[in-house]
């Protein structure tokens, strides 16, 4: 335990020696007043969320279900008669 804390003090150390050195660089920037209107006039007129769409659409989601829905009913009725045909074939 004793090389990781001296790992992690090292590590600090250096840290702090980056951020000192950054701090005296590194100055506030003010954007121009353009960008930021521009900025707020993309934010006012981006798409919709997805998630908005998907509601949206629900209707289509609807028809969908209720078509994949027929669907399993119409083939459980075929595959229903084609057994009973097959076990009336073998009966007779």
């Amino acid at each position: 335990m004793g090389d990781g804390n001296r790992y992690v003090k090292l590590s600090l150390a250096k840290l702090e020696s980056l951020e000192n050195r950054l701090s005296g660089t590194l100055k506030p920037v003010t954007p121009r007043r353009e960008f930021i209107n521009r900025l707020g006039q993309n934010m006012q007129t981006r798409y919709r969320p997805t998630f908005v769409n998907h509601v949206a659409n629900w209707h289509i989601y609807a028809m969908l279900a209720a078509g994949v829905v027929s669907m399993t009913v119409i083939l459980a009725v075929i595959v229903r008669a084609l057994v009973e045909a097959g076990e009336r074939s073998r009966t007779a």
